[in-house]
């Protein structure tokens, strides 16, 4: 019964330090938003890996609010790795390989994340 226990014991600790410890790294990709929103030009290609680890923590960030909408955010980032090409197709066609301004580097972002993430609520 104590080894049953123990083990219960171990792989919940284990997963809230797993899960813990991807959210971390999720902010850490966070903080690149910021960082490449300072320095122009911003390259295309960086730019979408970046919205990507940022659309990513935007699920971890809003797991209150989407389990509100009864959404796990497992489903959230399924159905964001399911969206990731349709939405960058959709939204990247016509962009230029060099964001000039921090205003089209939020415009860009914002219809990604839109795309990306059609739940109610999370973003921002």
């Amino acid at each position: 019964m104590k080894l049953l226990l123990g083990f219960i014991i171990i792989i919940v600790a284990g997963f809230s330090v797993n899960k813990n410890l991807f959210s971390n790294k999720a902010y850490d990709d966070v903080t690149s938003v910021t960082d490449i929103i300072t320095n122009y030009p911003v390259n295309m290609f960086d730019f979408k890996q970046t919205m990507q680890d940022y659309a990513h923590h935007l699920c971890y960030k809003n797991e209150d609010t989407l389990t509100s909408q009864h959404i796990t955010v497992t489903d959230c980032i399924s159905k964001l790795d399911d969206k990731k090409i349709e939405c960058e197709k959709k939204i990247f066609r016509l962009a230029p390989l060099n964001l000039e301004s921090k205003g089209e580097v939020l415009d860009y972002s914002r219809q990604y994340t839109q795309c990306t993430l059609p739940y109610k609520y999370i973003l921002g």
